[in-house]
Protein backbone atom coordinates (compact mmCIF):
# COMPACT_ATOMS: atom_id res chain seq x y z
CA UNK A 1 0.00 0.00 0.00
CA UNK A 2 2.91 2.22 0.95
CA UNK A 3 4.42 1.51 -2.62
CA UNK A 4 1.26 2.45 -4.57
CA UNK A 5 0.89 5.72 -2.49
CA UNK A 6 4.59 6.38 -3.08
CA UNK A 7 3.87 5.99 -7.21
CA UNK A 8 0.50 7.89 -7.18
CA UNK A 9 2.98 10.81 -5.60
CA UNK A 10 5.38 10.33 -8.33
CA UNK A 11 2.70 10.78 -11.32
CA UNK A 12 0.87 13.59 -9.60
CA UNK A 13 4.36 15.47 -9.14
CA UNK A 14 5.53 14.41 -13.03
CA UNK A 15 2.01 15.94 -14.60
CA UNK A 16 2.91 18.75 -12.44
CA UNK A 17 6.13 19.19 -13.28
CA UNK A 18 5.09 18.69 -17.09
CA UNK A 19 2.47 21.41 -16.58
CA UNK A 20 4.82 23.85 -15.11
CA UNK A 21 7.65 23.37 -17.95
CA UNK A 22 5.49 24.23 -20.84
CA UNK A 23 2.43 26.01 -20.53
CA UNK A 24 1.95 25.73 -23.88
CA UNK A 25 1.74 23.45 -26.63
CA UNK A 26 4.61 22.98 -28.81
CA UNK A 27 3.83 23.18 -32.93
CA UNK A 28 5.38 22.49 -35.35
CA UNK A 29 6.14 25.23 -37.95
CA UNK A 30 3.86 26.19 -40.42
CA UNK A 31 5.69 26.25 -43.41
CA UNK A 32 8.59 23.24 -44.30
CA UNK A 33 11.61 25.66 -44.73
CA UNK A 34 13.93 27.31 -42.22
CA UNK A 35 11.94 30.19 -40.56
CA UNK A 36 13.35 33.71 -40.87
CA UNK A 37 11.10 36.57 -39.57
CA UNK A 38 10.55 40.03 -40.33
CA UNK A 39 8.57 41.01 -37.61
CA UNK A 40 8.09 39.55 -34.16
CA UNK A 41 4.92 39.27 -31.82
CA UNK A 42 4.44 42.96 -30.01
CA UNK A 43 6.38 45.37 -31.52
CA UNK A 44 4.72 48.71 -31.96
CA UNK A 45 2.79 50.09 -34.56
CA UNK A 46 0.84 52.49 -36.00
CA UNK A 47 -2.49 52.42 -33.35
CA UNK A 48 -1.46 48.60 -32.12
CA UNK A 49 0.75 45.71 -31.39
CA UNK A 50 1.85 43.34 -33.76
CA UNK A 51 -0.55 40.52 -33.20
CA UNK A 52 1.76 37.36 -34.47
CA UNK A 53 5.29 36.92 -36.13
CA UNK A 54 6.22 37.53 -40.33
CA UNK A 55 7.45 34.73 -41.62
CA UNK A 56 9.65 35.83 -44.68
CA UNK A 57 8.83 33.80 -47.97
CA UNK A 58 11.01 34.59 -50.22
CA UNK A 59 8.12 35.01 -52.25
CA UNK A 60 4.37 33.96 -52.93
CA UNK A 61 3.29 30.31 -53.38
CA UNK A 62 4.64 28.82 -50.40
CA UNK A 63 3.33 26.04 -48.58
CA UNK A 64 1.25 26.85 -45.41
CA UNK A 65 0.05 24.13 -43.35
CA UNK A 66 -1.79 23.42 -40.51
CA UNK A 67 0.23 23.67 -36.92
CA UNK A 68 -2.29 20.97 -34.89
CA UNK A 69 -5.72 19.12 -35.65
CA UNK A 70 -8.51 21.29 -35.46
CA UNK A 71 -11.10 22.61 -37.71
CA UNK A 72 -11.61 25.93 -39.74
CA UNK A 73 -13.69 28.28 -38.09
CA UNK A 74 -13.31 31.58 -40.08
CA UNK A 75 -12.21 32.51 -43.69
CA UNK A 76 -11.56 36.03 -44.40
CA UNK A 77 -10.88 37.33 -48.13
CA UNK A 78 -10.11 41.76 -48.58
CA UNK A 79 -7.97 44.04 -49.78
CA UNK A 80 -6.76 44.98 -46.67
CA UNK A 81 -5.19 44.02 -43.11
CA UNK A 82 -4.92 40.00 -43.60
CA UNK A 83 -5.77 40.01 -47.42
CA UNK A 84 -6.58 36.37 -47.71
CA UNK A 85 -6.73 34.41 -44.19
CA UNK A 86 -7.45 31.11 -42.82
CA UNK A 87 -8.62 31.06 -39.24
CA UNK A 88 -7.85 27.37 -37.15
CA UNK A 89 -9.55 26.31 -34.00
CA UNK A 90 -7.64 23.57 -32.41
CA UNK A 91 -8.65 21.42 -29.60
CA UNK A 92 -5.93 22.31 -27.43
CA UNK A 93 -7.92 25.63 -27.01
CA UNK A 94 -5.97 27.72 -28.89
CA UNK A 95 -6.46 28.99 -32.89
CA UNK A 96 -3.63 29.71 -35.39
CA UNK A 97 -4.21 32.09 -38.55
CA UNK A 98 -2.08 32.25 -41.43
CA UNK A 99 -3.05 35.88 -43.23
CA UNK A 100 -2.26 37.41 -46.70
CA UNK A 101 -2.35 34.08 -48.40
CA UNK A 102 -1.84 34.25 -52.29
CA UNK A 103 -4.50 31.31 -51.91
CA UNK A 104 -6.11 28.37 -50.18
CA UNK A 105 -6.65 24.97 -50.41
CA UNK A 106 -9.03 23.56 -52.97
CA UNK A 107 -11.96 22.53 -50.20
CA UNK A 108 -11.55 26.48 -49.01
CA UNK A 109 -10.95 28.20 -52.09
CA UNK A 110 -14.30 26.45 -53.72
CA UNK A 111 -15.90 27.24 -50.42
CA UNK A 112 -15.27 30.56 -50.32
CA UNK A 113 -15.99 31.09 -53.78
CA UNK A 114 -19.47 29.87 -53.47
CA UNK A 115 -19.43 32.15 -50.71
CA UNK A 116 -18.84 35.01 -53.25
CA UNK A 117 -20.75 34.47 -55.78
CA UNK A 118 -23.65 34.69 -53.83
CA UNK A 119 -23.34 37.31 -52.18
CA UNK A 120 -21.68 38.92 -55.23
CA UNK A 121 -18.79 40.12 -52.88
CA UNK A 122 -15.14 40.07 -53.59
CA UNK A 123 -14.96 40.64 -49.66
CA UNK A 124 -15.68 37.82 -47.29
CA UNK A 125 -15.71 37.47 -43.45
CA UNK A 126 -16.58 33.88 -42.66
CA UNK A 127 -17.76 31.72 -39.56
CA UNK A 128 -17.61 28.41 -39.69
CA UNK A 129 -19.60 25.94 -38.04
CA UNK A 130 -17.53 23.60 -35.71
CA UNK A 131 -15.53 20.50 -37.80
CA UNK A 132 -17.49 21.92 -41.23
CA UNK A 133 -14.26 21.76 -42.15
CA UNK A 134 -11.66 19.73 -40.21
CA UNK A 135 -8.49 19.77 -40.31
CA UNK A 136 -5.28 17.75 -39.22
CA UNK A 137 -1.98 18.50 -38.10
CA UNK A 138 0.31 18.76 -41.69
CA UNK A 139 -2.69 19.60 -43.79
CA UNK A 140 -1.84 22.04 -46.36
CA UNK A 141 -4.34 24.89 -46.00
CA UNK A 142 -2.72 27.42 -48.76
CA UNK A 143 -0.20 29.43 -50.45
CA UNK A 144 1.90 32.24 -48.98
CA UNK A 145 1.35 35.46 -50.27
CA UNK A 146 0.89 39.41 -50.56
CA UNK A 147 -2.44 40.02 -50.22
CA UNK A 148 -4.15 42.54 -48.13
CA UNK A 149 -2.29 45.53 -46.47
CA UNK A 150 0.80 43.36 -46.85
CA UNK A 151 4.25 45.41 -47.25
CA UNK A 152 6.03 42.17 -48.86
CA UNK A 153 5.62 38.82 -49.49
CA UNK A 154 5.19 36.96 -46.25
CA UNK A 155 3.28 34.81 -43.80
CA UNK A 156 1.60 36.01 -40.94
CA UNK A 157 1.13 33.34 -38.20
CA UNK A 158 -0.64 34.34 -35.49
CA UNK A 159 -1.85 32.31 -32.10
CA UNK A 160 -4.70 33.06 -30.01
CA UNK A 161 -6.35 31.64 -27.18
CA UNK A 162 -9.62 30.51 -28.81
CA UNK A 163 -12.09 31.83 -25.88
CA UNK A 164 -10.81 35.05 -25.13
CA UNK A 165 -9.12 35.67 -28.45
CA UNK A 166 -6.21 37.45 -26.81
CA UNK A 167 -3.36 36.83 -29.32
CA UNK A 168 -0.13 35.19 -27.72
CA UNK A 169 3.85 35.62 -28.43
CA UNK A 170 3.99 32.50 -31.00
CA UNK A 171 7.63 32.24 -29.10
CA UNK A 172 6.29 30.55 -26.63
CA UNK A 173 4.70 27.61 -28.92
CA UNK A 174 7.90 26.79 -30.63
CA UNK A 175 8.85 29.63 -32.89
CA UNK A 176 12.68 29.88 -32.64
CA UNK A 177 15.09 31.77 -34.77
CA UNK A 178 19.02 31.63 -34.84
CA UNK A 179 19.30 35.12 -32.85
CA UNK A 180 22.39 36.04 -30.66
CA UNK A 181 21.53 39.47 -31.14
CA UNK A 182 21.26 41.74 -28.48
CA UNK A 183 18.67 45.21 -28.59
CA UNK A 184 20.03 48.46 -29.72
CA UNK A 185 19.37 50.86 -27.25
CA UNK A 186 19.24 54.71 -29.26
CA UNK A 187 17.54 57.10 -27.38
CA UNK A 188 16.70 58.19 -23.60
CA UNK A 189 13.84 60.60 -22.71
CA UNK A 190 13.46 62.05 -19.43
CA UNK A 191 9.94 64.20 -18.83
CA UNK A 192 9.52 66.16 -15.89
CA UNK A 193 6.34 66.53 -13.97
CA UNK A 194 4.61 69.91 -12.72
CA UNK A 195 6.99 71.71 -10.85
CA UNK A 196 10.03 69.95 -11.50
CA UNK A 197 13.10 69.94 -14.28
CA UNK A 198 15.52 68.43 -16.69
CA UNK A 199 18.91 70.15 -17.29
CA UNK A 200 17.66 73.20 -16.48
CA UNK A 201 14.00 72.96 -18.17
CA UNK A 202 10.50 72.21 -17.08
CA UNK A 203 10.37 70.59 -20.60
CA UNK A 204 11.82 66.78 -22.06
CA UNK A 205 14.67 66.09 -22.62
CA UNK A 206 16.35 63.67 -25.30
CA UNK A 207 19.72 62.52 -24.95
CA UNK A 208 21.93 60.14 -27.43
CA UNK A 209 23.21 57.34 -26.01
CA UNK A 210 26.98 55.26 -26.28
CA UNK A 211 27.79 52.01 -25.79
CA UNK A 212 31.16 50.56 -24.20
CA UNK A 213 31.49 46.93 -23.36
CA UNK A 214 28.05 46.14 -24.55
CA UNK A 215 26.13 48.74 -21.84
CA UNK A 216 24.50 52.15 -22.77
CA UNK A 217 25.06 55.35 -20.97
CA UNK A 218 24.03 58.80 -21.57
CA UNK A 219 27.24 60.97 -23.66
CA UNK A 220 26.23 63.56 -21.48
CA UNK A 221 27.36 61.87 -18.55
CA UNK A 222 25.29 62.07 -15.35
CA UNK A 223 21.80 64.01 -16.09
CA UNK A 224 20.43 67.17 -13.59
CA UNK A 225 16.80 66.89 -12.21
CA UNK A 226 14.68 68.39 -9.78
CA UNK A 227 11.32 66.58 -8.85
CA UNK A 228 9.46 64.24 -9.42
CA UNK A 229 10.43 62.93 -13.62
CA UNK A 230 9.65 59.62 -15.66
CA UNK A 231 11.38 58.26 -18.67
CA UNK A 232 11.63 57.11 -22.38
CA UNK A 233 13.26 54.86 -24.29
CA UNK A 234 13.49 54.40 -28.02
CA UNK A 235 15.12 50.77 -29.42
CA UNK A 236 15.08 48.20 -31.63
CA UNK A 237 16.45 43.98 -31.93
CA UNK A 238 17.79 42.64 -34.55
CA UNK A 239 19.18 38.91 -36.23
CA UNK A 240 22.46 38.28 -37.51
CA UNK A 241 22.55 38.84 -40.93
CA UNK A 242 19.19 40.87 -41.24
CA UNK A 243 17.97 44.01 -41.73
CA UNK A 244 14.60 44.03 -40.40
CA UNK A 245 13.68 45.73 -37.00
CA UNK A 246 12.20 44.08 -34.30
CA UNK A 247 10.73 44.56 -31.13
CA UNK A 248 11.90 43.43 -27.92
CA UNK A 249 10.04 41.24 -25.63
CA UNK A 250 10.01 42.96 -21.97
CA UNK A 251 11.17 46.29 -20.69
CA UNK A 252 12.54 46.51 -17.16
CA UNK A 253 13.71 49.64 -14.89
CA UNK A 254 15.32 49.79 -11.91
CA UNK A 255 16.00 52.97 -9.43
CA UNK A 256 18.46 51.79 -7.26
CA UNK A 257 18.26 48.30 -7.71
CA UNK A 258 14.59 48.05 -7.22
CA UNK A 259 12.21 47.11 -10.19
CA UNK A 260 9.94 50.41 -10.56
CA UNK A 261 8.44 49.37 -13.64
CA UNK A 262 8.22 46.91 -16.36
CA UNK A 263 6.30 45.81 -19.28
CA UNK A 264 5.91 42.33 -21.04
CA UNK A 265 4.26 41.96 -24.24
CA UNK A 266 3.79 37.77 -24.64
CA UNK A 267 0.00 38.20 -24.22
CA UNK A 268 -2.28 41.03 -24.71
CA UNK A 269 -6.53 41.77 -25.96
CA UNK A 270 -7.58 43.20 -29.02
CA UNK A 271 -9.45 45.03 -27.46
CA UNK A 272 -6.55 47.20 -25.58
CA UNK A 273 -4.25 47.01 -28.70
CA UNK A 274 -4.91 50.62 -29.81
CA UNK A 275 -3.69 51.91 -26.00
CA UNK A 276 -0.09 51.62 -27.68
CA UNK A 277 -0.65 54.85 -28.43
CA UNK A 278 -0.41 55.94 -24.79
CA UNK A 279 2.28 53.79 -24.14
CA UNK A 280 4.45 55.76 -26.40
CA UNK A 281 5.32 59.64 -26.49
CA UNK A 282 2.89 60.35 -29.41
CA UNK A 283 4.37 63.47 -30.20
CA UNK A 284 7.58 62.34 -30.61
CA UNK A 285 6.72 60.10 -32.78
CA UNK A 286 4.36 62.63 -35.27
CA UNK A 287 6.65 65.29 -34.96
CA UNK A 288 10.18 62.55 -35.82
CA UNK A 289 8.58 59.44 -36.18
CA UNK A 290 10.48 57.97 -33.25
CA UNK A 291 8.83 55.94 -30.67
CA UNK A 292 9.59 56.08 -27.12
CA UNK A 293 8.36 53.54 -24.72
CA UNK A 294 7.14 55.62 -21.58
CA UNK A 295 7.23 54.67 -18.08
CA UNK A 296 4.48 57.15 -17.29
CA UNK A 297 0.81 55.53 -17.32
CA UNK A 298 -1.86 57.90 -17.99
CA UNK A 299 -5.11 57.92 -16.31
CA UNK A 300 -7.52 56.34 -18.68
CA UNK A 301 -4.44 53.73 -19.96
CA UNK A 302 -5.69 49.93 -19.46
CA UNK A 303 -2.88 48.19 -21.02
CA UNK A 304 -2.48 44.62 -19.13
CA UNK A 305 1.28 44.31 -20.42
CA UNK A 306 2.80 46.02 -17.44
CA UNK A 307 3.97 44.68 -14.50
CA UNK A 308 5.37 47.29 -12.34
CA UNK A 309 3.84 50.69 -12.41
CA UNK A 310 5.52 53.00 -10.87
CA UNK A 311 7.25 54.93 -13.99
CA UNK A 312 8.27 57.74 -11.83
CA UNK A 313 11.46 59.13 -9.25
CA UNK A 314 11.64 62.10 -6.99
CA UNK A 315 14.95 63.58 -6.94
CA UNK A 316 15.97 66.59 -4.25
CA UNK A 317 19.05 68.69 -4.53
CA UNK A 318 21.71 66.81 -3.48
CA UNK A 319 20.39 63.40 -4.38
CA UNK A 320 22.22 61.06 -6.69
CA UNK A 321 20.31 58.10 -7.83
CA UNK A 322 21.44 54.87 -9.82
CA UNK A 323 18.90 53.91 -12.71
CA UNK A 324 19.16 51.18 -14.85
CA UNK A 325 16.96 49.88 -18.34
CA UNK A 326 16.98 45.99 -19.38
CA UNK A 327 15.72 45.31 -22.14
CA UNK A 328 15.32 41.62 -23.17
CA UNK A 329 14.21 39.76 -26.54
CA UNK A 330 12.35 36.71 -27.78
CA UNK A 331 15.22 34.97 -27.87
CA UNK A 332 16.73 36.00 -24.25
CA UNK A 333 19.08 38.23 -24.96
CA UNK A 334 19.49 41.48 -22.73
CA UNK A 335 20.50 45.05 -23.15
CA UNK A 336 21.25 47.51 -20.16
CA UNK A 337 20.85 51.43 -20.36
CA UNK A 338 22.93 52.40 -16.96
CA UNK A 339 22.31 56.05 -16.03
CA UNK A 340 22.51 58.75 -12.87
CA UNK A 341 20.29 61.11 -11.93
CA UNK A 342 21.68 64.07 -10.27
CA UNK A 343 19.63 66.47 -7.76
CA UNK A 344 20.17 69.79 -8.92
CA UNK A 345 18.36 73.19 -7.42
CA UNK A 346 15.06 73.80 -8.10
CA UNK A 347 14.27 76.30 -11.06
CA UNK A 348 13.03 80.11 -9.86
CA UNK A 349 10.83 79.89 -13.23
CA UNK A 350 8.42 77.47 -14.66
CA UNK A 351 6.92 77.48 -17.76
CA UNK A 352 3.18 78.70 -17.90
CA UNK A 353 0.86 77.05 -19.79
CA UNK A 354 -1.16 79.72 -21.38
CA UNK A 355 -4.90 78.56 -22.19
CA UNK A 356 -7.16 80.81 -23.13
CA UNK A 357 -11.25 81.03 -24.03
CA UNK A 358 -10.49 79.06 -27.07
CA UNK A 359 -8.93 75.73 -25.28
CA UNK A 360 -11.35 73.26 -23.92
CA UNK A 361 -9.95 71.78 -21.30
CA UNK A 362 -11.52 67.83 -21.21
CA UNK A 363 -10.95 65.73 -18.01
CA UNK A 364 -12.12 62.66 -19.30
CA UNK A 365 -14.85 61.82 -16.64
CA UNK A 366 -17.97 62.89 -19.08
CA UNK A 367 -18.71 63.84 -22.50
CA UNK A 368 -18.28 67.12 -23.76
CA UNK A 369 -19.61 69.09 -26.47
CA UNK A 370 -17.78 71.98 -28.70
CA UNK A 371 -19.56 74.30 -30.67
CA UNK A 372 -18.66 76.74 -33.28
CA UNK A 373 -20.34 78.62 -35.91
CA UNK A 374 -21.05 75.79 -38.31
CA UNK A 375 -19.07 72.89 -36.77
CA UNK A 376 -19.60 70.51 -33.65
CA UNK A 377 -17.62 68.06 -31.88
CA UNK A 378 -18.97 65.39 -29.35
CA UNK A 379 -15.89 63.67 -27.19
CA UNK A 380 -17.10 60.89 -25.16
CA UNK A 381 -15.95 60.56 -21.92
CA UNK A 382 -12.26 58.81 -21.78
CA UNK A 383 -11.92 59.54 -25.83
CA UNK A 384 -8.20 60.53 -24.78
CA UNK A 385 -5.80 58.86 -22.42
CA UNK A 386 -5.33 61.79 -19.66
CA UNK A 387 -7.23 65.25 -19.71
CA UNK A 388 -6.42 67.49 -22.36
CA UNK A 389 -6.73 71.02 -23.56
CA UNK A 390 -8.10 71.15 -26.74
CA UNK A 391 -7.86 74.21 -28.75
CA UNK A 392 -11.14 75.02 -30.84
CA UNK A 393 -10.88 77.71 -33.97
CA UNK A 394 -12.31 78.92 -37.22
CA UNK A 395 -9.52 79.34 -39.72
CA UNK A 396 -10.23 81.66 -42.68
CA UNK A 397 -6.59 81.58 -44.04
CA UNK A 398 -5.95 77.99 -45.13
CA UNK A 399 -5.16 77.64 -48.85
CA UNK A 400 -7.66 75.64 -50.82
CA UNK A 401 -11.13 75.34 -52.21
CA UNK A 402 -13.72 74.08 -49.61
CA UNK A 403 -17.63 73.57 -49.18
CA UNK A 404 -17.45 74.92 -45.85
CA UNK A 405 -17.33 78.40 -44.69
CA UNK A 406 -13.49 77.84 -43.46
CA UNK A 407 -11.65 75.13 -41.99
CA UNK A 408 -11.87 74.29 -38.09
CA UNK A 409 -9.46 73.56 -36.01
CA UNK A 410 -9.97 70.84 -33.02
CA UNK A 411 -6.74 70.07 -31.01
CA UNK A 412 -3.46 68.61 -32.04
CA UNK A 413 -2.18 65.81 -34.21
CA UNK A 414 0.06 65.19 -31.65
CA UNK A 415 -2.95 64.00 -29.06
CA UNK A 416 -3.44 60.86 -29.55
CA UNK A 417 -7.35 59.92 -29.80
CA UNK A 418 -8.29 56.54 -28.00
CA UNK A 419 -12.68 56.56 -28.82
CA UNK A 420 -14.31 58.20 -32.27
CA UNK A 421 -15.24 61.60 -31.39
CA UNK A 422 -18.38 62.66 -33.75
CA UNK A 423 -17.88 66.27 -35.72
CA UNK A 424 -20.23 67.68 -37.74
CA UNK A 425 -19.92 70.70 -40.31
CA UNK A 426 -22.24 72.86 -42.06
CA UNK A 427 -21.85 73.30 -46.27
CA UNK A 428 -21.66 76.84 -47.76
CA UNK A 429 -25.53 77.42 -49.21
CA UNK A 430 -24.28 76.59 -52.69
CA UNK A 431 -23.47 73.04 -51.42
CA UNK A 432 -26.66 72.59 -49.33
CA UNK A 433 -28.13 69.83 -51.67
CA UNK A 434 -25.06 68.63 -53.01
CA UNK A 435 -24.71 64.82 -52.15
CA UNK A 436 -20.79 64.67 -53.01
CA UNK A 437 -19.52 66.07 -49.93
CA UNK A 438 -17.22 64.87 -47.02
CA UNK A 439 -14.98 65.99 -44.76
CA UNK A 440 -11.50 65.91 -44.63
CA UNK A 441 -8.65 66.33 -42.48
CA UNK A 442 -6.67 69.42 -44.09
CA UNK A 443 -2.61 68.70 -43.55
CA UNK A 444 0.07 71.24 -43.14
CA UNK A 445 0.56 71.39 -46.93
CA UNK A 446 -3.23 71.84 -47.72
CA UNK A 447 -3.67 68.24 -48.60
CA UNK A 448 -6.75 66.21 -47.85
CA UNK A 449 -7.79 63.08 -46.74
CA UNK A 450 -11.25 61.76 -46.43
CA UNK A 451 -12.71 60.67 -43.36
CA UNK A 452 -15.86 59.86 -45.10
CA UNK A 453 -19.13 61.75 -44.05
CA UNK A 454 -23.19 61.42 -44.47
CA UNK A 455 -25.87 63.91 -44.03
CA UNK A 456 -27.51 64.39 -41.20
CA UNK A 457 -30.34 67.26 -40.64
CA UNK A 458 -28.42 69.31 -43.40
CA UNK A 459 -25.30 69.16 -41.82
CA UNK A 460 -22.57 66.32 -43.57
CA UNK A 461 -21.80 63.95 -39.67
CA UNK A 462 -18.71 61.65 -39.39
CA UNK A 463 -16.63 60.19 -36.67
CA UNK A 464 -12.60 60.82 -36.57
CA UNK A 465 -10.20 59.31 -34.78
CA UNK A 466 -7.83 61.99 -34.95
CA UNK A 467 -7.26 64.95 -34.05
CA UNK A 468 -6.17 68.54 -36.24
CA UNK A 469 -8.11 71.06 -39.53
CA UNK A 470 -11.26 69.85 -40.94
CA UNK A 471 -13.39 71.14 -43.79
CA UNK A 472 -16.08 70.04 -46.14
CA UNK A 473 -14.54 69.10 -49.44
CA UNK A 474 -16.80 68.16 -52.67
CA UNK A 475 -15.48 65.24 -54.87
CA UNK A 476 -17.10 65.65 -58.36
CA UNK A 477 -14.68 63.38 -60.38
CA UNK A 478 -15.51 59.72 -60.32
CA UNK A 479 -12.84 56.77 -60.21
CA UNK A 480 -10.08 56.33 -62.69
CA UNK A 481 -10.61 52.53 -64.38
CA UNK A 482 -7.52 51.90 -67.11
CA UNK A 483 -6.72 48.70 -68.54
CA UNK A 484 -3.45 47.12 -67.98
CA UNK A 485 -2.64 43.90 -70.02
CA UNK A 486 -5.22 44.42 -73.19
CA UNK A 487 -7.02 46.88 -74.98
CA UNK A 488 -10.46 47.00 -76.21
CA UNK A 489 -11.76 44.97 -79.38
CA UNK A 490 -8.46 42.99 -78.88
CA UNK A 491 -7.76 39.20 -78.04
CA UNK A 492 -7.15 38.19 -75.18
CA UNK A 493 -7.24 34.20 -75.67
CA UNK A 494 -3.26 34.21 -74.32
CA UNK A 495 -4.54 36.08 -71.37
CA UNK A 496 -4.75 34.33 -67.81
CA UNK A 497 -6.21 37.30 -66.34
CA UNK A 498 -7.88 40.78 -67.02
CA UNK A 499 -5.82 43.54 -64.88
CA UNK A 500 -7.45 47.20 -64.55
CA UNK A 501 -5.53 50.17 -62.65
CA UNK A 502 -8.27 51.46 -60.45
CA UNK A 503 -7.99 54.49 -58.42
CA UNK A 504 -9.74 57.37 -56.70
CA UNK A 505 -7.81 60.55 -55.40
CA UNK A 506 -10.26 61.87 -52.76
CA UNK A 507 -12.91 59.28 -51.29
CA UNK A 508 -11.32 55.98 -52.17
CA UNK A 509 -12.71 53.42 -54.07
CA UNK A 510 -15.71 52.03 -52.51
CA UNK A 511 -17.30 49.26 -54.55
CA UNK A 512 -16.05 47.62 -57.39
CA UNK A 513 -18.18 45.27 -59.39
CA UNK A 514 -16.72 43.07 -62.39
CA UNK A 515 -19.46 41.68 -65.63
CA UNK A 516 -18.37 39.25 -67.78
CA UNK A 517 -21.18 38.88 -70.80
CA UNK A 518 -23.49 40.38 -68.16
CA UNK A 519 -23.48 37.60 -65.57
CA UNK A 520 -21.20 39.07 -61.90
CA UNK A 521 -17.76 37.52 -62.35
CA UNK A 522 -15.18 37.68 -59.28
CA UNK A 523 -13.00 40.87 -59.45
CA UNK A 524 -9.86 40.83 -57.17
CA UNK A 525 -9.08 44.09 -55.70
CA UNK A 526 -5.73 44.64 -54.19
CA UNK A 527 -5.70 48.00 -52.87
CA UNK A 528 -2.10 49.06 -52.09
CA UNK A 529 -1.37 48.72 -55.81
CA UNK A 530 -5.06 50.02 -57.10
CA UNK A 531 -5.48 46.38 -58.91
CA UNK A 532 -8.33 44.95 -59.72
CA UNK A 533 -8.56 41.60 -61.79
CA UNK A 534 -10.39 39.00 -63.05
CA UNK A 535 -8.87 35.24 -63.61
CA UNK A 536 -10.04 34.00 -67.37
CA UNK A 537 -12.68 31.03 -66.15
CA UNK A 538 -15.34 29.77 -67.90
CA UNK A 539 -17.86 32.33 -67.94
CA UNK A 540 -15.68 33.18 -70.60
CA UNK A 541 -16.59 31.25 -74.11
CA UNK A 542 -14.73 31.29 -77.46
CA UNK A 543 -15.41 33.84 -79.91
CA UNK A 544 -16.81 37.48 -78.66
CA UNK A 545 -17.42 38.17 -75.10
CA UNK A 546 -18.42 41.43 -73.16
CA UNK A 547 -16.21 43.07 -70.32
CA UNK A 548 -17.70 45.13 -67.70
CA UNK A 549 -15.99 47.24 -64.93
CA UNK A 550 -18.20 49.52 -62.84
CA UNK A 551 -16.42 51.21 -60.09
CA UNK A 552 -17.81 53.73 -57.27
CA UNK A 553 -15.89 56.03 -55.00
CA UNK A 554 -17.02 57.15 -51.30
CA UNK A 555 -19.56 59.69 -52.38
CA UNK A 556 -20.70 57.13 -55.43
CA UNK A 557 -19.46 58.91 -58.15
CA UNK A 558 -19.62 56.08 -60.52
CA UNK A 559 -17.09 55.12 -63.57
CA UNK A 560 -18.65 52.00 -66.45
CA UNK A 561 -16.14 51.01 -68.73
CA UNK A 562 -17.58 48.10 -71.24
CA UNK A 563 -14.72 46.49 -73.54
CA UNK A 564 -15.45 44.16 -76.13
CA UNK A 565 -12.64 41.25 -76.54
CA UNK A 566 -11.93 38.26 -78.46
CA UNK A 567 -11.29 34.19 -77.01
Amino acid sequence: MRYKLLTVILLVTNVCLCQNSSEYPQYPSPVKFPISLSATFGELRTSAFHAGVDIKTGGIGKEVYAVSDGYVSRIGVSPYGYGKVVYVTHYDGFMTVYGHLNGFNDVISDYVKNKQYESKSFKQNIFLEKDEISVRCGDLLGFSGNTGGSGGPHLHYEIRDALSQHPIDPFLFGVKIDDKTCPTINGLAVYPEEMSSVCGKDTVSFFSLKCENGKYSPKCGEIKVNGTVSFGISYFDQTAGLYHKYGVRSIELYAANRLMFSLNVDEYSYDETRYVNSLIDYAKFVRDKKRYVRTQIDEYNILSVYGEKTGYVTVNEGDVLQMRFVLTDNSGNSSTLEFTLVGEKPLTDYHENAYNRSFYRIDGKSATTIGLDGFTAEIPEKAFYKYEYIYAQQQYDVPGDYASECVYVLGSECIPVQKPIKISIAPLPEFKDSEKLYIALVDKTGQLSSQGGKRVAGNVETKVRCLGQFALAADTVAPEVKPLNFASDASVSKCKSLRFKIKDLETGINKYDVYVNDEWVIGEYDAKDDLLFYEIDSHFREGKNKVEVVVTDGVNNETRVLYNLNY
